[in-house]
């Protein structure tokens, strides 16, 4: 008898903790919930890695003759074309040196024009044996030596005219297409340049494009060899800025070195950054996204949805519309706030967006649209206490 009514006190007790939580649930009022849909998108997979900015061309402006810079023609730091005059040095003196060259050519001139006429009334005496052929050689001679002093002047001719020419110091011949810019200079007006150690004026750089070097291991070189096809399609890149989250700049890889580090194990990469808004900097640090390939028609959700446990990543989906069900899914890469997801979801499902994370089974939902759940989300604790109790 005492173990049946042991029994039997038992199924009691059971029974009235079951009605107790029956009684709790039924108390709870529905989770305010936002719902929404999965849907696709091509998706471009990346994979990302620290860069560093570099000027594609760096070119020293140096002084090739020696004199006194008499004005600077550009403003430091700015921008600067092929061919732009950026330094004058004083020119009087080269100028001196060039009249004075010029002189002596035509001194050297004059000197084969009396040599040949000189040659030509003696060789009719040469003939008639007036003179002797020693003396027609030795006119022979002085002519040649005239003619070479001719050379020698017009050398000193051309060499005068650079100096004058190289007294205006200039850009280099350089693709037009592109950008420069130049930095502080190095001597003021009034200073003594020249070839030696007041050769380098200043120093200029392409600024754009600019290139991004970044160093991926050398095992992923054949996933990258693959999606551009042996080097037929270029391998596209987006460079951004760690701290300007808004930046964002594309461009291609143009070089891929020929050896792997032993040391790191990396193979150097560069890549082609347009740069005319120069919002990009020599030596600045960068994070380049290299795009491997498209996902294309990928299964997308908003990111803030999905749900974690010890062992897996899952969703909460609407079962009629009515009811959450636990849903697990493997994610794959980011897009945007979305995320990818790869299996055990399809498009058009019906997913918890918002107040999953306040849900658990056995509980009831209420769907409600998003400025619905803002204006609940803003209520103070109070309030919403009150509410809830009425």
């Amino acid at each position: 008898m005492r173990t049946i009514a042991k029994t039997l006190g038992l199924l009691l007790c059971s029974t009235v903790v079951i009605s107790c939580k029956q009684e709790v649930q039924q108390q709870i009022p529905p989770i305010p919930v936002v719902t929404g849909t999965s849907s696709t998108a091509d998706v471009p997979v990346y994979r990302t890695y620290p860069g560093k900015t570099e000027a594609v061309r760096t070119m020293g402006i140096n002084a090739r003759v020696e004199g006194i810079m008499e004005r600077i023609h550009f403003t430091q730091g700015g921008l600067v074309e092929p061919n732009q005059t950026l330094y004058s040095i004083q020119d009087q003196p080269f100028r001196a040196n060039l009249e004075a060259a010029v002189a002596d050519l035509g001194a050297a001139i004059a000197d084969v024009e009396y040599c040949r006429s000189q040659l030509q009334r003696n060789k009719k005496l040469v003939d008639e044996g007036a003179v002797s052929r020693e003396y027609y050689d030795e006119l022979e001679t002085k002519l040649a030596k005239a003619q070479a002093n001719v050379e020698v002047a017009k050398s000193k001719v051309v060499q005068a005219e650079l100096s004058v020419e190289w007294c205006n110091v200039v850009m280099p011949e350089v693709p037009e297409q592109n950008m420069y810019r130049v930095g502080r200079t190095f001597f003021d007006e009034g200073s003594l340049v020249g070839p030696g150690l007041n050769a380098q004026l200043a120093n200029v750089i392409q600024i754009s494009p600019i290139r991004a070097i970044f160093d991926p291991a050398g095992s992923e070189w054949p996933e990258y060899l693959k999606q551009s096809r042996g080097g037929q399609n270029p391998l596209m890149v987006e460079v951004t800025i760690p701290t300007d989250p808004n930046y964002s700049r594309t461009g291609q890889v143009n070089f891929v070195d020929n050896i792997v580090d032993s040391d790191t194990s990396t193979v150097e990469m560069w890549a082609l950054i347009e740069n005319e808004d120069l919002s990009l900097m020599p030596g600045q640090f960068v994070s380049i996204k290299v795009r491997l390939k498209v996902l294309e028609d990928a299964v997308i959700i908003p990111a803030t949805c999905v749900q974690s446990s010890a062992s897996e990543k899952f969703v909460w989906t609407m079962k009629d519309g009515q009811t959450p069900v636990h849903t697990t899914i493997t994610l794959g890469p980011d897009f945007g706030d979305h995320v990818v997801v790869t299996t055990g979801l399809e498009a058009g499902a019906t997913i918890i967006t918002e107040g999953g994370s306040k849900y658990r089974p056995g509980l009831q939902v209420q769907v409600v649209s998003a400025d619905e759940m803002k204006q609940m989300n803003q209520k103070p604790a109070g309030a919403a206490g009150k509410a809830t109790g009425s």
